[in-house]
């Protein structure tokens, strides 16, 4: 069909038009239409004559027959016949009536492809984005590949996405999801939630026949903090539950070949027969603590009625965290958070309580356990001379040095603790004084808590110290300090053969890792097991955090609810949420293992482990790894 035809068919009647022809081309054996009987469906669905329909058509072809009744005749015949013999016949068939209820009856065969039951009605989706706020279901990318096809294909998918249509958009993303699986070994996790995505809208008529729910989530992740690396950590947990979910509603449709090709226990995740499909929205968050108010939180409740948001999942640092609490109480929206850390978070207001889920280790737990395993390692040994390198102006970064500096309170003959250093967010030369003064003070173990990604130079320094292995120093850093960029800084000093193919002296408090052995890939945790097996098929080895599997398990959380109860807005699920999880404190068994919250929304028993880097001969590469 002409581009012009097709664009006027698409934006004056909002009809799927491709798709219409693609059913018509399936219906007989006898091939597929040409482009001048797909231009004539088209002309005669946009209110032409016969008479314009030859005259714009074939017009210019038939000048030289000079009889001008006979070249009408001819005109008008040169279409009749298409349309009694190929054209007619087929749109009978596939709106199940007689040829001759439709012959000429145009009127008819767009009011059947306008009915939303016949699913070629194009539902665009909302506009998501706008001043302090960037969202997306489908419409927008906000990861990007450097192979051109991929972005070519990316590109693609989001206009049609955003124009409605989506059995176009999905192919487009079907394709960008390929490609990049064979190029990299490894697929983009917001390309799976799209293509997610598109099948609900594709099949969003069937699904409401079935009364199966769409239930959807906001997600909102810091794609500008580390170069989208945490936010892409994050969507590998999100988009594995996603399919998990949907899997066992879609599994017998045909285009699921072109995504799935695991084995069907992998997704044995329902506990019962209900049946629930999760959509994605992906919200970028601008961690700008300076705003007055935040204004993603505020976006997220104006569009929970429209797109039936039923809980936020975030937001990623502390301080983030606790500006939008506020927000979200107000509305009855419930927050569950996967990454932020801040004991401030567990003395919120009653209100605040109520919409409020922490499924990450906070740090009055996580940050003495690092100083308790540090004491087992030091108790036989001389006093340790240890210092504190924090950001003063993140109340994540105050929260975890203040409970290390209690920790070490409590154990001082085994640790002597010299002065802090406050400004970890300050610029490279600022910072090189006081590494000079923790030599002069022989210092032997620096503690370094990167804040949650509100000012870029804190994980930029953080390098810096790590890479200097300031007086052979043990480094043991944050949640906040277990990043891949940390393996790639030590990788470097091993190419420039600076240091040997050795155990460095860094480590990590952490949730969850992949090697954990009470949920890790080879414990008894089978959520867990299949987690791991299913990420490194999507992924590749190594490429699932404890952000991913904290993010799992924010969804998980959602979904066990959605399953015990009739959930049909944000509202009802908050209720039913405390009721379940904080009032009964029933348990969930999850990637990290088992989740009950206190009424705070404080994690009961949450985990922790403790990781190294270190030089997997095998590999021949650094990487984080459980001491």
């Amino acid at each position: 069909m002409k581009t012009k035809i097709r664009q006027e068919i698409l934006e004056i009647l909002n009809i799927d038009i491709d798709l219409f022809i693609k059913k018509l081309n399936e219906i007989t054996d006898s091939g597929v239409f040409d482009e001048f009987r797909e231009d004539i469906i088209g002309l005669y669905l946009l209110g032409n004559s016969r008479k314009e329909v030859a005259q714009i058509l074939l017009g210019h072809t038939r000048q030289k027959i000079k009889d001008k009744a006979k070249r009408e005749k001819k005109l008008s015949q040169d279409i009749a016949d298409p349309l009694s013999k190929n054209i007619y016949p087929r749109i009978a068939k596939l709106m199940g009536v007689y040829q001759e209820e439709i012959a000429g009856e145009w009127a008819k065969i767009l009011n059947f492809l306008l009915d939303p039951q016949n699913n070629y009605k194009l539902n665009p989706p909302p506009q998501l984005n706008y001043d302090n706020f960037q969202g997306s279901i489908g419409n927008q990318f906000f990861i990007f590949s450097g192979s051109q096809d991929i972005v070519q294909d990316k590109i693609d998918a989001t206009n049609f996405y955003q124009r409605g249509l989506f059995y176009q958009a999905f192919h487009c993303f079907v394709s960008a999801w390929n490609i990049e699986r064979e190029s990299y070994g490894s697929g983009n996790p917001e390309t799976l939630i799209y293509l997610n995505n598109c099948l609900i809208e594709k099949y969003k008529n069937n699904l409401e026949e079935q009364k199966i729910k769409v239930s959807t989530l906001a997600v909102v992740v810091p794609f500008y903090h580390n170069q989208g690396k945490v936010a892409t950590e994050i969507l590998r947990g999100i988009s594995q539950i996603q399919s998990y979910v949907n899997y066992s509603i879609y599994q017998q449709l045909p285009d699921l070949e072109y995504i799935y090709e695991f084995e069907e226990s992998f997704f044995r995740l329902n506990n019962n027969h209900q049946k629930i499909v999760i959509k994605i929205l992906i919200v970028n968050e601008q961690n700008n603590i300076h705003f007055p108010t935040n204004r993603t939180a505020e976006r997220l409740c104006e569009l929970s009625s429209e797109l039936n948001i039923i809980a936020v999942l975030g937001h990623y640092s502390s301080e983030m965290t606790r500006q939008a609490i506020t927000i979200y109480a107000n509305h009855g929206m419930v927050l569950l958070n996967f990454s932020s850390t801040s004991n401030e978070l567990s003395n919120f207001s009653t209100a605040e309580q109520l919409s409020f889920y922490r499924l990450t280790t906070q740090d009055s737990i996580a940050a003495r356990n690092l100083v308790d395993h540090l004491t087992t390692i030091y108790t036989n040994s001389v006093p340790q001379n240890s210092s504190i390198i924090y950001n003063q102006n993140s109340s994540y970064s105050l929260s975890y040095k203040q409970t290390i500096e209690d920790a070490l309170q409590q154990n001082k003959g085994i640790f002597n603790h010299v002065d802090d250093y406050p400004n970890l967010g300050n610029s490279h030369n600022q910072i090189r004084p006081y590494l000079t003064e923790i030599t002069e003070n022989n210092v032997n173990i620096i503690f370094l808590i990167p804040d949650g990604g509100i000012e870029p130079n804190s994980l930029k320094n953080t390098g810096f110290i790590s890479r200097l292995n300031v007086n052979h120093c043990l480094i043991a850093g944050s949640a906040t300090f277990y990043q891949e960029n940390v393996i790639n800084w030590i990788d470097e000093l091993h190419q420039l053969e600076l240091i040997e193919n050795q155990n460095r002296n860094i480590i990590a408090c952490i949730p969850w890792h992949f090697n954990s052995n009470s949920n890790g890939i080879n414990s008894n945790n089978h959520i867990a097991q299949n987690f791991c097996i299913l990420g490194s098929n999507l992924w590749g080895e190594n490429n699932l955090t404890w952000r991913s599997a904290t993010a799992f398990d924010a969804v998980l959380t959602v979904f066990r609810t959605l399953e015990r109860y009739p959930i049909n807005n944000h509202q009802e699920l908050a209720t039913n949420m405390n009721n379940f999880l904080k009032i009964n404190q029933e348990i969930i068994n999850g990637v990290t293992g088992q989740i009950q919250f206190s009424e705070n929304g404080d994690r009961l028993n949450p985990p922790t482990e403790i990781v190294k880097i270190n030089f997997n001969q095998n590999r021949q590469e650094w990487e984080w790894n459980i001491v």
